[in-house]
């Protein structure tokens, strides 16, 4: 009787065992999920492209030395806000001073000589006209009429000649004079000295080059930024465009400009192709100093009211989904489209959609599968990601 009893309660236990292992047979071959869901609404995109750049002066003017000599005077110094016509430096002006000095004797001795041969050609005029009337007269013989002749004519040739020397002399005097103006440097503009490039006794020499000594940004209250973007990030930037951007020597400060021009001149470096992007902004109270670095963010296109998913929910795909589903998917994809996913019946559904205005966070999507108020699956709640991977979602054949 007891071992009856016992074979009972074995085949009751077997049974149990049985069970059991069927359930979680059934069970463990297909996984259920919880899903993160956005509900989709209508929201403004402002499609914006990040780029960095250089904070210059609008306008830079190089100030150089049109003579060669040694600095004798500094005036100015960095920073110093100056004057057009102001007096920057000074070369030594004495072997300037000395040539001019020389062309004015030289000068001199010239209009002298052409004094002396005048007095000498008006005397051999007479004495030509003379001996003229004397030869018709048969008074002198023919030939000293002839020479008298020559020497007038010989004395008339030296007077063009001397006058040659004086005009000559003078365009000497004129371009050492000029020279020796050059020996004062003058501000051409209004501005603020951002750069200066010499010291007293510092010999320049300009020979084969004008060497800058003095750099001058015009206005420091008007400035500009110039960055490049590439090629891909091109449309949509034109002048006029809003800009706003921040430096590292005020973090949390925003600024405020304009896009000026696009260059259409190209810069390839290493097979990239980019285009040199120019930004006007305000600098009245004068924070922001050339050199400086610039982070700018050029707003190129806004769109309000449209229907918009995070761009997480392009980026995801379910982790029991197969490969082969995927890959059909990514292979029906048109360019400009992407696929999100919906839940229907507790089991993720793609529906491709057309993709539209984008920006880091959200990208407006459109079909008629979704609307607004419809739900997106956008990832996995954190117990199913604590036990399964996330896997990447299928590439998107689009161009932002």
């Amino acid at each position: 009787m007891k071992n009856k009893k016992k074979l009972y309660i074995i085949i009751i236990v077997f049974i149990i065992i049985i069970g059991l292992a069927i359930y979680f047979i059934k069970n463990t071959g297909a996984k259920s999920y919880s899903y993160k869901l956005y509900k989709i609404k209508p929201m403004t995109i402002q499609k914006s492209v990040l780029t960095t750049g250089t904070i210059n002066p609008v306008h830079t003017i190089n100030v150089g030395a049109q003579v060669s000599g040694q600095i004798s005077k500094l005036d100015v110094w960095y920073n110093t806000n100056v004057k057009k016509g102001q007096l920057l430096a000074e070369i030594d002006p004495t072997t300037f001073i000395a040539r001019v000095n020389m062309d004015k004797a030289n000068l001199l001795s010239a209009e002298a000589n052409v004094s002396k041969q005048v007095a000498l050609l008006n005397f051999d005029k007479l004495t030509y006209t003379r001996n003229k009337k004397l030869w018709a007269e048969n008074l002198i013989s023919h030939s000293t009429e002839q020479n008298a002749e020559s020497v007038y004519l010989q004395d008339a040739a030296q007077l063009k000649f001397l006058d040659g020397i004086v005009k000559a002399d003078k365009a000497q005097l004129s371009i050492d004079e000029t020279n020796l103006s050059y020996c004062k440097i003058y501000s051409p503009v209004n501005g603020i000295v951002i750069n200066v490039s010499v010291m007293v006794g510092q010999t320049v020499a300009s020979s084969f080059q004008t060497p800058t000594l003095f750099t001058i940004g015009e206005n420091i209250s008007k400035m500009e930024i110039d960055t490049t973007t590439n090629e891909a990030d091109l449309g949509g930037i034109k002048k006029g465009n809003k800009v706003a951007f921040t430096v590292y020597a005020y973090p949390g400060k925003t600024f405020y400009g304009n896009v000026h021009n696009v260059r259409i001149n190209p810069t390839v470096v290493s097979g990239v192709v980019s285009y040199n992007v120019t930004i006007f902004f305000n600098n009245n109270d004068h924070l922001l100093l050339p050199g400086m670095t610039a982070i700018p963010k050029i707003y190129i296109e806004k769109k309000a009211n449209v229907m918009a998913v995070p761009n997480i929910a392009l980026r995801f795909i379910p982790a029991n989904e197969s490969k082969h589903i995927i890959s059909k998917i990514t292979d029906e994809l048109k360019t400009g489209e992407g696929v999100v996913w919906i839940e229907q019946k507790n089991k993720p559904v793609p529906v491709i959609v057309k993709l539209g205005i984008n920006n880091n966070s959200y990208t407006e999507v459109i079909s008629n599968k979704i609307k607004i108020g419809s739900e997106v699956i956008t990832g996995l709640n954190s117990s199913n990601n604590a036990q399964n991977k996330q896997p990447q979602g299928p590439k998107r054949k689009m161009f932002f």
